[in-house]
């Protein structure tokens, strides 16, 4: 037996009604995720930053060994080597400002 018209629009009202619900929720749902997502990307980011600078370190440490026989002689060619970093440095620096 066919449902009277009243009855098949109250269903699909109600269906409508459901959907948008979700719609809603699904929205909010994504701008969660975008969040988090973002979070994310500035925490890799940061990560990312950590990691050079632990490889920087990791590098200047092998080459400060290769560099000297015994610890003594290691501090004191960090030193030298940290003196040239910055004399270069302020070289630049002035470059740039001419």
């Amino acid at each position: 037996m066919a449902q009277p018209l009243l009855s098949i629009l109250n269903d699909l009202n109600e269906k409508i009604s459901i959907l948008a619900q979700e719609k809603i929720s699904l929205k909010d749902r994504i701008k969660e995720l975008e969040a988090e997502n973002d979070d994310l990307k500035s925490l890799l980011k940061e990560s990312e930053n950590k990691l050079k600078k632990a490889l920087t370190d990791v590098e200047f440490l092998t080459m400060s060994h290769r560099l000297a026989d015994n610890p003594d002689s290691i501090i004191a060619t960090r030193r030298h080597i940290a003196r040239l970093i910055r004399t270069i440095d302020n070289c630049i620096s002035m470059i740039k400002e001419e």
